[in-house]
């Protein structure tokens, strides 16, 4: 079968003029006005695999084709580290594309790129000599006469959901955590409820003679799985656009009067006061250390459930989370189901 492969794509690059030669390091070598494309096909394409073909392209560019239909993750990272990439789909949009280039007598402006056949939206045959020779008008035209099927454009999934935005791509996700784990097994991207507070305490106490003003506030996020406190979550709207391939809403376990009770508890401790008091009686001096802290009363407290999306990018031994919508690599698991770094 890469016999076979590697003939096409040497006829492909034949017939838009390209000098193809065999090489050993790599498989082909198409080279054109000082051009020069080294081309290398393989079945079990990985990370470790596309950084060795990247250290081997030098003055050039590398193509690599694949024999199977890429995962998202590693075509993109494949274009990311400067490699273009065709797998079982696009090999075949540029298997008509050399056809109906050599039928046009266009062969003169050829450069590999990915997906460069469904740029052209429209393609415009006159050959006017063969009555046997089909005449596309359209693009699905050409992809039905070479049994090439069109991927159906992924809608975006739109949530009524009190959220901040996912400014995070699945892509861009991966390549983040890649260099934190031994490689790349699969994506989650899971929606996971905080309850995020705001809270103030005007209050002074007093004891015998003196006043102590224990007043404050403060805002963050306390997390509807765990328990865990994080960071103050902003720019909160009330829906949220996902890609169309899948996410997971989780179900908070702490209820609001839960969260309440927890906040209440650690609010009081941040702002309870040890304070020392010292009085002289007579020659002597006497101190007093003395507890002051706000009573629930005291505390003003708005609570407010959203959402954030987390993108759990999973590894062999491990994975890693990263914040959907600032892109922080996050070093506490927001849940308890994952094997964490």
């Amino acid at each position: 079968m890469k016999h076979d492969l590697l003939h096409i794509l040497s006829d492909i690059f034949t017939s838009f003029g390209y000098n193809v030669t065999e090489s050993y390091r790599y498989d082909l070598i198409a080279k054109k006005n000082g051009y020069i494309t080294y081309i290398k096909f393989g079945s079990k394409l990985d990370y470790e695999e596309i950084q060795n073909f990247v250290d081997q392209v030098e003055n050039g560019k590398g193509l690599y084709v694949a024999s199977h239909k890429m995962p998202d993750d590693l075509c993109q990272y494949a274009k990311e580290m400067g490699l273009v990439v065709w797998d079982r789909d696009e090999l075949a949009l540029q298997i008509g594309n050399a056809v109906l280039a050599d039928i046009e007598g266009q062969t003169d402006n050829f450069e590999p790129t990915t997906e460069t056949v469904r740029q052209r939206k429209i393609v415009n045959v006159n050959i006017g000599r063969d009555d046997d020779i089909p005449v596309f008008e359209t693009l699905e035209q050409h992809e039905a006469q070479f049994h090439i099927s069109s991927p159906e454009t992924k809608q975006p999934t739109v949530l009524e959901l009190r959220s901040v935005p996912l400014n995070v791509t699945k892509e861009k996700a991966v390549s983040i955590a890649k260099p934190h784990l031994g490689g790349v097994e699969g994506t989650v991207l899971k929606l996971v409820p905080y309850w995020r507070y705001e809270y103030s305490i005007s209050i002074e106490k007093q004891y015998r003679s003196k006043i102590v003003d224990i007043s404050g506030e403060g805002a963050g996020c306390l997390n509807a799985l765990n328990g865990n406190t994080e960071f103050f979550v902003d720019g909160v709207h009330d829906q949220i656009t996902l890609p169309d391939d899948g996410y997971e809403l989780k179900t908070p376990i702490f209820k609001e009067e839960e969260a309440k009770k927890d906040l209440i508890r650690m609010i009081t401790e941040e702002h309870t006061k040890d304070v020392l008091f010292e009085n002289m009686v007579g020659d002597t001096i006497i101190s007093e250390h003395k507890t002051l802290k706000p009573t629930p009363e005291d505390i003003k407290l708005s609570l407010d459930l959203v959402y954030l999306p987390i993108w759990e990018v999973k590894g062999p031994r491990n994975s890693v989370e990263i914040n959907g919508y600032s892109a922080e690599v996050l070093s506490n698991p927001v849940d308890d189901d994952v094997e964490f770094m």
